[in-house]
């Protein structure tokens, strides 16, 4: 966007100072400040023997306004130029128009892949404000590094894994119903997972009271068969599987 005002600044500068505009150009960069200026040149950079500041002062004073650059004004070590806003948008607003839809996009991360993540809501859970924050974000990122040439990879699981889920499909043979179940999907497994939840915490304060005798001899904990449950999933077993899969599509639908 601002390669055509650079270029005149390399210009100017090279006549002023005798510096060649390949050391001229990489100096010359957008201020940090811009109440200060639109571009800056760092007067050390130039590789002049005489005094930075002094050399800024004396090469602002020679500065000749032009059609790119409407002024010039020395701050220390460094020369602030201030560029001609109509150029500027009259130059934006072309390359937009030329462009149209890729404005903007750059090849700065070609031979570049990255995997971006989001959201990827639990089955049986509603879907709330935190997966939609998450969902704008990821999107968002996945779009910014394509827009820049990476080779950009969305994943955005729908599922549950783990024990987690052993947990939930314990909870539905424990309190589950098909009539609820077919009625409200979402709402239904997620009671069904509040109230294996609890019963799986009372379990274990339960325990907790125990000895170490009687706790190690206590039959196998709802957490127990949980993490038993996905191991068979795991495993491959069918019957697992073919719940998860229908657990997951009416989540879906």
């Amino acid at each position: 966007m601002y390669d055509i005002f650079k270029t005149s600044i390399t210009t100017q500068i090279s006549a002023l100072s005798g510096v060649s505009a390949e050391i001229v150009e990489p100096a010359v960069g957008v201020s940090n400040n811009m109440a200060n200026g639109d571009l800056t040149l760092t007067v050390s950079r130039l590789r002049m023997k005489d005094n930075p500041t002094q050399i800024a002062k004396t090469l602002a004073e020679q500065w000749k306004a032009d059609d790119m650059v409407t002024g010039a004004e020395a701050a220390g070590p460094y020369i602030n130029f201030r560029i001609n806003r109509t150029v500027l948008t009259r130059s934006v607003l072309q390359t937009v128009h030329a462009t149209g839809p890729k404005y903007g996009w750059t090849n700065e991360g070609a031979g570049k892949r990255v995997i971006v993540e989001f959201s990827s809501p639990n089955i049986a859970k509603p879907f709330h404000v935190g997966h939609l924050r998450s969902t704008i974000i990821g999107n968002f990122i996945y779009k910014l590094h394509k827009a820049h040439g990476w080779d950009a990879i969305s994943m955005n699981y729908l599922g549950d894994w783990g024990t987690q889920y052993g947990l939930l499909a314990l909870g539905f043979e424990r309190f589950g119903t098909e009539e609820e179940l077919v009625a409200d999907p979402i709402k239904h497994l997620f009671d069904v997972y509040v109230k294996v939840s609890a019963a799986a915490k009372e379990e274990a304060e339960h325990i907790e009271a125990m000895d170490a005798d009687a706790a190690a001899a206590a039959s196998p904990t709802i957490q127990d068969q949980a993490r038993a449950y996905f191991k068979s999933m795991e495993d491959g077993d069918e019957s697992a599987l073919a719940l998860w899969q229908r657990f997951r599509t009416l989540s879906i639908e």
